[in-house]
């Protein structure tokens, strides 16, 4: 596999496509998925967050046309109960009926709420897929459900693509979509659900496998195809003529203006069409550089800041702050810490690889492309970068 990766970084981009058509065959076996019919796929809403929410409140709703009563939700309520619950009201919870249950979707914009007033019980479902939390979203969710519902018992669940910790992990328990499949595959089994229900909810299984949950099976297939054929499917991706090219080309337009005016330092053989990365000069000198270009970026810097450019996804742009622990010397480690604590306020794992410890909030960019107005946003990203700085230079 190594020499497959040499051999094909010493080749021309000319030869890299001219080896990868000559071998075409090799996605044959990616008809398992690209030429199955997905009713997600056709409406485009596998990855739109506020779609899954409403998938997910259908399945939730014991009263919904899916025959599958209260299974789906008490799956959920077993998942909470395992992490969550003291032992104590573990029976008395799992033997609830939510049979009368009422799903309500953004009520005070909380994703899920699930009400049984016969068991005087609320779920709390807040479903962060493609997005964050923000303006500290979660208290907000958690006091007004306990304004509300005073006298009810209350559970709060954090579900996102692979069971990330909420911002207060003491009161949110953490749920993958991992869970949500097994959750809702089980549930299927017990039941006999009609065509319509079948398809549809067979449809969502799939949709989730590939686009949210690793499909094993075609990840391993899609890697061995790209360490055969790298260069050129990197070659076709960061080329294919769409608008993300075109933002991309925009903001690689600021960042080199930038980088003359020594503003910033870009590090141009380390962007992408996704992410465009570069360096400042306080940083550097806040985290020195390690002596072999071996960390996860293959660089002596173990930091990058990251403009991320999210136009397929969501028409958006942002800009964050990534750390790398990959070869880090203690010293570089001890202000990794620092800089965590001091942005994030979150705990690092012991064992953790990549951190990152500051993100700005997601900017929209229309159609139009309005290169004077992205300019005017990414002058205002790198202001508060510079402001960040230096309150970080007045703490550490």
């Amino acid at each position: 596999m190594l020499k497959t990766i040499l051999d094909d970084n010493e080749i021309s981009d000319e030869d890299a496509i001219k080896k990868f058509l000559l071998d075409i065959e090799c996605l044959d076996p990616l008809d398992e998925w690209t030429n199955k019919f997905n009713l997600f796929d056709i409406l485009k809403i596998t990855r739109t967050e506020i779609r899954h929410s409403n998938l997910l409140a259908w399945l939730l709703n014991p009263n919904e046309n899916h025959n599958l009563g209260d299974c789906v939700l008490k799956g959920f309520v077993q998942h909470y109960v395992k992490l969550f619950s003291q032992e104590s009201d573990v029976v008395e919870t799992l033997l609830k009926d939510f049979n009368d249950s009422i799903v309500f979707r953004e009520w005070k914009n909380i994703d899920i709420l699930v009400v049984s007033e016969n068991e005087k019980f609320v779920i709390c479902i807040e479903n962060k897929i493609f997005s964050k939390e923000h303006d500290n979203q979660l208290q907000r969710y958690m006091e007004d459900v306990e304004d509300t519902y005073q006298n009810f018992k209350k559970i709060f669940i954090y579900l996102s693509p692979e069971g990330a910790d909420a911002s207060a992990p003491e009161f949110w328990c953490s749920m993958s979509y991992s869970d949500v499949l097994e959750i809702i595959e089980k549930s299927k089994k017990k039941h006999r659900l009609s065509a319509e229900a079948t398809f549809l909810i067979d449809n969502y299984i799939d949709a989730i496998r590939r686009d949210i949950v690793e499909d094993k099976k075609l990840a391993q297939i899609c890697a061995e195809i790209y360490t055969k054929h790298q260069k050129a499917l990197d070659l076709i991706f960061e080329n294919k003529p769409d608008k993300a090219l075109d933002l991309f080309n925009i903001i690689m337009k600021w960042a080199q203006k930038k980088s003359q005016d020594k503003e910033i330092i870009l590090v141009e053989d380390k962007c992408s069409k996704t992410y465009i990365r570069f360096l400042t000069e306080y940083m550097n000198t806040l985290i020195p550089e390690s002596e072999e270009a071996d960390s996860g970026w293959k660089t002596k810097s173990h930091y990058f800041y990251e403009i991320k450019n999210d136009y397929n996804s969501g028409k958006k742009i942002s800009i964050q702050l990534s750390l790398n622990s990959t070869n880090c010397t203690d010293e570089q480690r001890e202000i990794f810490e620092k800089l965590n604590k001091l942005l994030t306020n979150q705990p690092l794992k012991s064992n953790w690889v990549w951190r990152i410890c500051f993100s700005s909030k997601q900017h929209k960019i229309d159609d139009e492309l309005d290169e004077a107005k992205i300019f005017k946003t990414l002058d205002q990203f790198l202001k508060d970068i510079k402001d960040n700085e230096q309150e970080i230079a007045k703490k550490i």
